[in-house]
């Protein structure tokens, strides 16, 4: 779930939840994560009747995070928000290349790799002065 792959670990935590009894910690915390990632997959109505079976569950950790995640959901009802997704704001390119391992941050049009060929002119411009010394230095010893 920490690298965004929701889809795969909804399904390790349906797993968890069918071997285990309803009643243990591990399958209110698994029902619970499975809820997030529901959440973050845009399916807020699965999660919302997840926490709600669970606020009553019967290990204290697992009422009392059901309970704070069901009254956030409500907040946001309130609130008018549509989903707890952050709205695109421009750089979720950025954080799907670092998720992804992707040595590129920039958009390209395919799937290639960004060539290093913008960095020459940093590269010269940090030399020119040393250049330019030089250039002076030779200059001085014709005279």
């Amino acid at each position: 779930m920490d690298l965004g792959k929701l889809e795969e670990a909804l399904t390790f935590y349906e797993e968890v939840m069918q071997k285990m009894p309803l009643k243990t910690e591990l399958h209110g915390l698994a029902a619970l994560q499975w809820s997030i990632c529901q959440d973050s997959l845009s399916r807020p109505n699965e999660a919302r009747a997840m926490y709600d079976k669970f606020q009553s569950h019967p290990t204290f950790k697992v009422s009392k995070r059901a309970r704070q995640f069901f009254f956030s959901l409500q907040a946001m009802d309130i609130m008018k928000v549509g989903s707890s997704g952050s709205p695109k704001i421009g750089y979720e390119n950025y954080f799907d290349a670092f998720v992804e391992d992707k040595t590129s941050y920039l958009e390209t049009d395919d799937d290639t790799e960004v060539s290093s060929s913008p960095a020459i002119p940093y590269i010269l411009f940090l030399l020119s002065p040393i250049l330019l010394i030089l250039l002076m230095a030779a200059a001085s010893k014709l005279h």
